[in-house]
Protein backbone atom coordinates (compact mmCIF):
# COMPACT_ATOMS: atom_id res chain seq x y z
CA UNK A 1 0.00 0.00 0.00
CA UNK A 2 1.37 3.16 -0.56
CA UNK A 3 -0.43 6.37 1.24
CA UNK A 4 0.28 10.27 0.43
CA UNK A 5 -1.11 12.84 2.45
CA UNK A 6 -1.46 16.90 2.04
CA UNK A 7 -3.15 19.76 4.35
CA UNK A 8 -3.75 23.34 2.74
CA UNK A 9 -5.40 26.13 4.72
CA UNK A 10 -9.47 26.95 3.61
CA UNK A 11 -9.82 29.43 5.60
CA UNK A 12 -12.48 32.27 4.00
CA UNK A 13 -12.22 36.18 4.70
CA UNK A 14 -13.88 37.87 6.80
CA UNK A 15 -17.34 38.90 7.06
CA UNK A 16 -18.90 35.24 5.75
CA UNK A 17 -21.56 34.62 7.40
CA UNK A 18 -21.00 31.60 9.79
CA UNK A 19 -22.95 28.55 9.32
CA UNK A 20 -24.11 26.11 12.40
CA UNK A 21 -27.00 27.99 14.41
CA UNK A 22 -29.74 30.41 13.02
CA UNK A 23 -29.44 32.55 15.87
CA UNK A 24 -26.04 33.95 14.53
CA UNK A 25 -26.71 36.24 11.68
CA UNK A 26 -23.45 38.50 11.91
CA UNK A 27 -20.63 37.85 9.76
CA UNK A 28 -17.23 36.63 10.99
CA UNK A 29 -14.90 39.13 13.11
CA UNK A 30 -12.16 36.89 13.46
CA UNK A 31 -9.81 34.25 13.47
CA UNK A 32 -9.26 32.22 16.70
CA UNK A 33 -7.30 29.26 14.68
CA UNK A 34 -7.26 28.63 10.89
CA UNK A 35 -9.40 25.81 8.95
CA UNK A 36 -8.06 23.10 6.80
CA UNK A 37 -8.90 20.63 4.31
CA UNK A 38 -7.08 17.56 5.26
CA UNK A 39 -6.04 14.87 2.52
CA UNK A 40 -5.29 11.22 2.64
CA UNK A 41 -4.77 9.22 -0.71
CA UNK A 42 -4.32 5.29 -0.32
CA UNK A 43 -3.02 3.25 -3.77
CA UNK A 44 -3.18 -0.66 -3.55
CA UNK A 45 -1.42 -3.46 -4.69
CA UNK A 46 -3.42 -3.52 -8.08
CA UNK A 47 -3.56 0.07 -8.49
CA UNK A 48 -6.84 0.62 -6.98
CA UNK A 49 -6.67 4.73 -5.43
CA UNK A 50 -9.11 6.31 -2.87
CA UNK A 51 -9.30 9.80 -1.04
CA UNK A 52 -10.14 10.52 2.06
CA UNK A 53 -10.74 14.56 2.79
CA UNK A 54 -11.66 16.30 5.87
CA UNK A 55 -12.62 19.65 5.83
CA UNK A 56 -12.87 21.77 9.38
CA UNK A 57 -16.28 22.77 8.32
CA UNK A 58 -20.22 22.18 9.36
CA UNK A 59 -20.15 20.05 6.44
CA UNK A 60 -18.94 19.77 2.91
CA UNK A 61 -21.85 21.46 0.61
CA UNK A 62 -23.34 19.68 -2.43
CA UNK A 63 -21.62 22.71 -4.55
CA UNK A 64 -18.21 21.96 -3.63
CA UNK A 65 -18.87 18.41 -3.64
CA UNK A 66 -19.64 18.78 -7.21
CA UNK A 67 -17.04 21.12 -8.28
CA UNK A 68 -14.08 19.11 -6.13
CA UNK A 69 -15.21 15.50 -7.46
CA UNK A 70 -14.96 17.06 -10.73
CA UNK A 71 -11.20 18.47 -10.18
CA UNK A 72 -10.05 15.14 -8.56
CA UNK A 73 -11.19 13.04 -11.43
CA UNK A 74 -9.46 15.50 -13.57
CA UNK A 75 -6.08 15.61 -11.39
CA UNK A 76 -5.71 11.99 -10.08
CA UNK A 77 -8.61 10.10 -11.91
CA UNK A 78 -10.02 9.21 -8.66
CA UNK A 79 -13.48 8.49 -9.57
CA UNK A 80 -16.70 9.92 -6.76
CA UNK A 81 -17.14 6.65 -5.33
CA UNK A 82 -14.03 6.27 -4.25
CA UNK A 83 -13.45 9.86 -2.72
CA UNK A 84 -15.07 10.72 0.86
CA UNK A 85 -15.68 14.46 1.54
CA UNK A 86 -16.03 14.92 5.20
CA UNK A 87 -16.72 18.24 7.09
CA UNK A 88 -15.81 17.72 10.96
CA UNK A 89 -18.97 19.90 11.98
CA UNK A 90 -17.79 22.83 13.53
CA UNK A 91 -19.95 25.30 13.82
CA UNK A 92 -17.38 27.95 14.01
CA UNK A 93 -16.82 27.94 10.32
CA UNK A 94 -18.17 30.09 6.99
CA UNK A 95 -21.39 29.30 4.58
CA UNK A 96 -20.57 28.67 1.37
CA UNK A 97 -23.46 29.87 -0.84
CA UNK A 98 -23.99 28.31 -3.75
CA UNK A 99 -22.08 30.17 -6.66
CA UNK A 100 -19.99 32.17 -4.18
CA UNK A 101 -15.99 32.95 -4.37
CA UNK A 102 -16.38 31.20 -0.82
CA UNK A 103 -17.75 27.64 -2.21
CA UNK A 104 -14.96 27.62 -5.50
CA UNK A 105 -12.46 28.72 -3.02
CA UNK A 106 -12.99 25.52 -1.10
CA UNK A 107 -13.64 23.39 -3.82
CA UNK A 108 -10.33 24.33 -5.40
CA UNK A 109 -8.02 23.80 -2.42
CA UNK A 110 -9.98 20.37 -1.82
CA UNK A 111 -8.56 19.59 -5.62
CA UNK A 112 -5.31 21.12 -4.50
CA UNK A 113 -4.94 19.09 -1.08
CA UNK A 114 -5.66 15.52 -3.42
CA UNK A 115 -3.48 16.10 -6.17
CA UNK A 116 -0.82 16.86 -3.42
CA UNK A 117 -1.10 13.90 -1.41
CA UNK A 118 -1.32 11.96 -4.99
CA UNK A 119 2.01 13.02 -5.81
CA UNK A 120 3.20 12.66 -2.20
CA UNK A 121 2.72 8.54 -2.33
CA UNK A 122 4.92 6.17 -0.66
CA UNK A 123 4.99 2.64 0.74
CA UNK A 124 2.94 2.94 3.86
CA UNK A 125 2.12 0.62 6.97
CA UNK A 126 -0.35 0.55 9.07
CA UNK A 127 -2.58 -0.58 12.04
CA UNK A 128 -5.50 0.15 14.22
CA UNK A 129 -6.32 0.95 17.66
CA UNK A 130 -9.17 1.43 19.90
CA UNK A 131 -9.06 3.71 23.24
CA UNK A 132 -11.47 5.26 25.66
CA UNK A 133 -12.25 8.92 26.50
CA UNK A 134 -14.39 10.30 29.64
CA UNK A 135 -15.70 13.63 30.63
CA UNK A 136 -16.27 15.30 27.10
CA UNK A 137 -19.29 14.16 25.32
CA UNK A 138 -22.50 13.44 27.12
CA UNK A 139 -26.30 12.14 25.49
CA UNK A 140 -28.31 15.54 25.47
CA UNK A 141 -31.95 13.50 24.60
CA UNK A 142 -34.81 14.04 27.27
CA UNK A 143 -34.52 10.66 28.38
CA UNK A 144 -31.01 10.28 28.07
CA UNK A 145 -29.39 7.74 25.99
CA UNK A 146 -25.99 5.89 24.99
CA UNK A 147 -22.42 7.91 24.92
CA UNK A 148 -19.72 5.96 22.36
CA UNK A 149 -16.36 6.98 24.53
CA UNK A 150 -14.31 4.78 21.89
CA UNK A 151 -11.71 6.93 20.48
CA UNK A 152 -10.54 4.97 17.20
CA UNK A 153 -6.96 5.69 16.23
CA UNK A 154 -5.09 4.68 12.61
CA UNK A 155 -1.25 4.74 12.72
CA UNK A 156 0.45 5.20 9.04
CA UNK A 157 4.02 5.18 9.02
CA UNK A 158 6.59 4.83 6.17
CA UNK A 159 8.78 2.19 5.60
CA UNK A 160 11.35 3.61 8.01
CA UNK A 161 9.12 4.24 10.72
CA UNK A 162 8.35 7.57 10.26
CA UNK A 163 4.93 9.06 10.76
CA UNK A 164 2.84 9.28 7.63
CA UNK A 165 -1.01 10.12 8.97
CA UNK A 166 -2.46 9.70 12.45
CA UNK A 167 -6.72 9.64 11.88
CA UNK A 168 -8.56 9.60 14.65
CA UNK A 169 -12.12 9.24 15.25
CA UNK A 170 -14.81 10.06 17.83
CA UNK A 171 -18.66 10.74 18.00
CA UNK A 172 -19.29 14.08 19.95
CA UNK A 173 -20.53 17.20 18.18
CA UNK A 174 -17.50 19.88 17.65
CA UNK A 175 -19.82 22.69 19.38
CA UNK A 176 -17.76 23.41 22.22
CA UNK A 177 -18.59 26.76 20.89
CA UNK A 178 -22.13 28.50 21.10
CA UNK A 179 -23.81 31.26 18.84
CA UNK A 180 -22.19 33.92 20.51
CA UNK A 181 -18.97 32.81 18.92
CA UNK A 182 -17.47 35.02 15.92
CA UNK A 183 -14.50 34.10 15.29
CA UNK A 184 -13.41 31.24 13.05
CA UNK A 185 -12.54 27.89 14.40
CA UNK A 186 -12.09 24.16 14.41
CA UNK A 187 -13.40 23.38 17.48
CA UNK A 188 -11.49 21.00 19.71
CA UNK A 189 -10.92 18.72 16.57
CA UNK A 190 -8.64 21.19 15.85
CA UNK A 191 -6.83 21.81 19.37
CA UNK A 192 -6.54 17.30 18.87
CA UNK A 193 -4.90 18.01 15.26
CA UNK A 194 -2.61 20.13 16.52
CA UNK A 195 -1.15 18.89 19.52
CA UNK A 196 -0.80 15.45 17.70
CA UNK A 197 0.76 17.08 14.56
CA UNK A 198 3.27 18.90 17.07
CA UNK A 199 4.11 15.55 19.27
CA UNK A 200 4.23 13.09 16.06
CA UNK A 201 4.85 14.50 13.10
CA UNK A 202 3.47 13.87 9.56
CA UNK A 203 -0.27 14.50 9.07
CA UNK A 204 -3.41 14.00 11.74
CA UNK A 205 -6.72 14.38 10.82
CA UNK A 206 -9.64 13.80 12.47
CA UNK A 207 -13.18 12.24 11.64
CA UNK A 208 -16.31 13.16 13.74
CA UNK A 209 -18.09 9.86 14.50
CA UNK A 210 -21.92 9.20 14.89
CA UNK A 211 -22.55 12.02 17.26
CA UNK A 212 -26.58 12.96 16.36
CA UNK A 213 -27.65 12.84 20.27
CA UNK A 214 -24.25 13.56 21.91
CA UNK A 215 -22.83 17.01 22.25
CA UNK A 216 -19.98 18.49 24.75
CA UNK A 217 -21.51 18.51 28.33
CA UNK A 218 -25.34 17.33 27.18
CA UNK A 219 -26.39 21.01 26.86
CA UNK A 220 -29.96 21.33 25.53
CA UNK A 221 -29.96 22.02 21.63
CA UNK A 222 -33.58 24.13 21.81
CA UNK A 223 -31.06 26.61 24.08
CA UNK A 224 -28.46 26.91 21.48
CA UNK A 225 -31.80 27.23 18.58
CA UNK A 226 -32.79 30.68 20.37
CA UNK A 227 -29.20 31.86 21.03
CA UNK A 228 -29.12 30.46 24.55
CA UNK A 229 -25.32 30.89 25.75
CA UNK A 230 -23.73 28.00 28.49
CA UNK A 231 -21.02 29.48 30.18
CA UNK A 232 -18.98 26.35 29.80
CA UNK A 233 -18.87 26.59 25.95
CA UNK A 234 -15.67 28.50 25.58
CA UNK A 235 -12.31 28.26 24.09
CA UNK A 236 -10.69 27.16 27.32
CA UNK A 237 -13.48 23.82 27.60
CA UNK A 238 -12.65 23.12 23.33
CA UNK A 239 -8.59 23.15 24.03
CA UNK A 240 -9.29 20.84 27.49
CA UNK A 241 -11.24 18.67 25.45
CA UNK A 242 -9.16 18.29 22.47
CA UNK A 243 -5.99 17.85 24.60
CA UNK A 244 -7.77 15.08 26.60
CA UNK A 245 -8.40 13.21 22.97
CA UNK A 246 -4.64 13.92 22.10
CA UNK A 247 -3.64 12.12 24.79
CA UNK A 248 -5.80 9.29 24.64
CA UNK A 249 -5.04 9.16 21.24
CA UNK A 250 -0.81 9.23 21.25
CA UNK A 251 -1.12 6.86 24.08
CA UNK A 252 -3.13 4.01 21.61
CA UNK A 253 -1.06 5.30 18.56
CA UNK A 254 2.56 4.50 20.49
CA UNK A 255 1.26 0.58 21.44
CA UNK A 256 0.30 0.06 17.83
CA UNK A 257 2.60 -1.86 15.42
CA UNK A 258 1.82 -1.28 11.42
CA UNK A 259 2.42 -3.67 9.17
CA UNK A 260 2.00 -4.18 5.17
CA UNK A 261 -1.43 -4.14 3.78
CA UNK A 262 -2.11 -4.14 -0.19
CA UNK A 263 -5.80 -4.30 -0.20
CA UNK A 264 -7.02 -0.86 -0.74
CA UNK A 265 -11.42 -0.32 -1.84
CA UNK A 266 -13.41 2.22 -2.09
CA UNK A 267 -17.43 2.17 -2.14
CA UNK A 268 -20.66 3.92 -1.95
CA UNK A 269 -24.56 4.07 -3.03
CA UNK A 270 -27.21 6.59 -2.32
CA UNK A 271 -30.31 4.62 0.03
CA UNK A 272 -33.89 6.01 -0.64
CA UNK A 273 -35.50 6.51 2.67
CA UNK A 274 -39.09 7.57 3.78
CA UNK A 275 -39.41 11.14 4.30
CA UNK A 276 -41.73 11.61 7.93
CA UNK A 277 -45.03 13.41 7.22
CA UNK A 278 -45.47 17.27 6.75
CA UNK A 279 -48.18 19.65 6.42
CA UNK A 280 -49.52 21.38 3.89
CA UNK A 281 -46.81 24.30 2.82
CA UNK A 282 -48.61 27.32 3.13
CA UNK A 283 -50.59 26.42 6.04
CA UNK A 284 -47.22 25.58 7.99
CA UNK A 285 -45.58 28.94 7.16
CA UNK A 286 -49.00 30.65 8.65
CA UNK A 287 -48.89 28.61 11.71
CA UNK A 288 -45.14 29.39 12.02
CA UNK A 289 -45.67 33.24 11.02
CA UNK A 290 -48.17 33.55 13.68
CA UNK A 291 -46.07 31.45 16.25
CA UNK A 292 -43.07 33.66 15.66
CA UNK A 293 -45.47 36.99 16.01
CA UNK A 294 -46.95 35.46 19.27
CA UNK A 295 -42.85 34.70 20.26
CA UNK A 296 -42.28 38.64 20.06
CA UNK A 297 -45.15 39.71 22.02
CA UNK A 298 -44.25 37.38 24.71
CA UNK A 299 -41.14 38.75 24.82
CA UNK A 300 -41.47 42.22 24.25
CA UNK A 301 -44.45 41.65 27.55
CA UNK A 302 -41.83 40.51 29.34
CA UNK A 303 -43.68 37.82 31.36
CA UNK A 304 -41.66 35.89 32.37
CA UNK A 305 -38.01 34.21 31.24
CA UNK A 306 -39.51 30.62 31.45
CA UNK A 307 -42.67 32.15 29.04
CA UNK A 308 -40.25 33.81 26.63
CA UNK A 309 -38.03 30.80 26.74
CA UNK A 310 -40.69 28.22 25.61
CA UNK A 311 -42.48 30.81 23.13
CA UNK A 312 -39.23 31.54 21.26
CA UNK A 313 -38.62 27.76 21.22
CA UNK A 314 -41.90 26.81 20.08
CA UNK A 315 -41.55 29.37 17.12
CA UNK A 316 -38.62 28.38 16.40
CA UNK A 317 -39.91 24.46 15.67
CA UNK A 318 -42.76 25.87 14.55
CA UNK A 319 -40.41 27.50 11.43
CA UNK A 320 -38.61 24.60 11.27
CA UNK A 321 -40.97 22.74 10.38
CA UNK A 322 -42.90 24.94 7.55
CA UNK A 323 -38.95 24.94 6.40
CA UNK A 324 -39.10 21.52 5.45
CA UNK A 325 -42.63 21.61 4.19
CA UNK A 326 -41.87 24.32 2.04
CA UNK A 327 -38.42 22.16 0.85
CA UNK A 328 -39.64 18.86 0.68
CA UNK A 329 -39.61 16.69 -2.39
CA UNK A 330 -43.01 15.38 -3.91
CA UNK A 331 -42.29 12.30 -4.21
CA UNK A 332 -42.01 11.03 -0.01
CA UNK A 333 -38.57 10.41 -0.20
CA UNK A 334 -34.73 11.27 0.89
CA UNK A 335 -31.72 9.84 -0.92
CA UNK A 336 -28.84 9.53 1.42
CA UNK A 337 -24.95 8.79 0.44
CA UNK A 338 -23.48 5.86 2.88
CA UNK A 339 -19.79 5.12 1.88
CA UNK A 340 -16.86 3.62 2.98
CA UNK A 341 -13.20 3.08 2.41
CA UNK A 342 -10.98 0.09 3.20
CA UNK A 343 -7.39 1.23 3.82
CA UNK A 344 -5.49 -2.58 4.14
CA UNK A 345 -7.45 -3.88 8.36
CA UNK A 346 -9.14 -0.31 7.94
CA UNK A 347 -12.54 0.84 7.05
CA UNK A 348 -13.61 4.14 7.29
CA UNK A 349 -17.94 4.27 7.06
CA UNK A 350 -19.22 7.46 5.67
CA UNK A 351 -22.92 8.77 5.89
CA UNK A 352 -24.56 11.77 4.94
CA UNK A 353 -26.02 13.29 7.99
CA UNK A 354 -25.93 12.89 11.63
CA UNK A 355 -26.43 9.55 12.81
CA UNK A 356 -27.56 8.83 16.56
CA UNK A 357 -24.96 7.09 19.00
CA UNK A 358 -26.96 3.69 18.91
CA UNK A 359 -27.23 2.99 15.09
CA UNK A 360 -23.48 3.25 14.88
CA UNK A 361 -22.87 0.94 17.26
CA UNK A 362 -25.63 -1.72 15.66
CA UNK A 363 -22.75 -1.01 12.12
CA UNK A 364 -19.92 -0.98 13.67
CA UNK A 365 -20.77 -4.35 15.65
CA UNK A 366 -21.69 -5.68 12.66
CA UNK A 367 -18.74 -5.13 10.54
CA UNK A 368 -15.87 -4.86 12.84
CA UNK A 369 -15.66 -3.00 16.75
CA UNK A 370 -11.75 -2.90 16.69
CA UNK A 371 -11.09 -2.03 12.91
CA UNK A 372 -14.01 -0.08 11.87
CA UNK A 373 -15.13 3.36 12.33
CA UNK A 374 -17.92 6.22 10.97
CA UNK A 375 -17.63 9.35 9.80
CA UNK A 376 -21.30 11.40 10.21
CA UNK A 377 -21.71 14.14 7.89
CA UNK A 378 -19.62 12.68 4.73
CA UNK A 379 -20.57 14.09 1.73
CA UNK A 380 -22.73 16.40 2.99
CA UNK A 381 -25.84 15.97 4.96
CA UNK A 382 -29.25 15.22 4.98
CA UNK A 383 -29.66 15.83 9.15
CA UNK A 384 -29.98 14.15 11.79
CA UNK A 385 -30.85 10.40 11.80
CA UNK A 386 -32.57 9.58 15.03
CA UNK A 387 -33.23 6.36 16.23
CA UNK A 388 -37.00 4.73 15.92
CA UNK A 389 -37.29 5.25 20.17
CA UNK A 390 -36.42 9.22 19.93
CA UNK A 391 -39.45 9.95 17.61
CA UNK A 392 -41.61 8.75 20.54
CA UNK A 393 -39.94 10.77 23.00
CA UNK A 394 -39.88 13.75 20.94
CA UNK A 395 -37.47 16.57 20.94
CA UNK A 396 -35.02 18.47 18.73
CA UNK A 397 -33.43 15.91 16.55
CA UNK A 398 -36.65 14.10 15.43
CA UNK A 399 -38.55 17.37 15.07
CA UNK A 400 -35.36 18.43 13.27
CA UNK A 401 -35.04 15.25 11.19
CA UNK A 402 -36.71 14.94 7.50
CA UNK A 403 -36.63 11.41 7.73
CA UNK A 404 -39.61 8.92 8.73
CA UNK A 405 -39.87 7.05 12.24
CA UNK A 406 -37.61 3.53 10.99
CA UNK A 407 -35.76 4.96 8.44
CA UNK A 408 -32.83 5.33 10.64
CA UNK A 409 -32.73 1.25 11.72
CA UNK A 410 -33.02 0.95 7.81
CA UNK A 411 -30.27 3.02 7.24
CA UNK A 412 -27.81 1.38 9.49
CA UNK A 413 -28.83 -2.15 7.99
CA UNK A 414 -28.15 -0.84 4.07
CA UNK A 415 -24.44 0.72 5.64
CA UNK A 416 -23.64 -2.69 7.24
CA UNK A 417 -24.84 -4.62 3.62
CA UNK A 418 -22.39 -2.27 1.88
CA UNK A 419 -19.62 -3.06 3.43
CA UNK A 420 -19.64 -6.38 3.60
CA UNK A 421 -20.30 -6.36 0.04
CA UNK A 422 -17.70 -3.88 -0.76
CA UNK A 423 -14.60 -6.04 1.95
CA UNK A 424 -15.35 -9.64 0.84
CA UNK A 425 -12.97 -9.54 -1.74
CA UNK A 426 -10.58 -8.41 0.89
CA UNK A 427 -7.12 -10.49 1.22
CA UNK A 428 -7.10 -12.37 4.63
CA UNK A 429 -4.19 -10.81 5.76
CA UNK A 430 -5.89 -7.30 5.21
CA UNK A 431 -8.69 -7.96 7.63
Amino acid sequence: MKIGTARVDITPPLGCLMAGFESRTTGATGIHDPLHARAIVAEGADGSVVALVVTELLQVDQGVQDLAAAGVLRSTGIPRERLQLVGTHTHSGPVAEPGSPIERMIAERVVDAVARAFASRREARIAVGVGKVTGIGANRRPAGGPVDDRVTVVRIDDEAGQPIATLVNYGCHPTTLGPNNTLYSADYPGVLCRELEQAIGGLVVFTTGPQGDVNPGGYSPEGSMVGIVVPWRTFESAERYGHALAEIALDVRNGLEPSAAEHVWGAAEVVMLARKPLPEPAAARRAADLAIAAAAAVRDADLSADATYHALVGAAYADLVAGQAAAAGGDGSVGVRISALGFGPFVHVGVQGELFVALGQRVRAAVGDETTCIAALCDGTVGYIPTAGAYAEGGYEPNASVLRSGEGEKLAEEMIAMVQRASAPTAAGDR
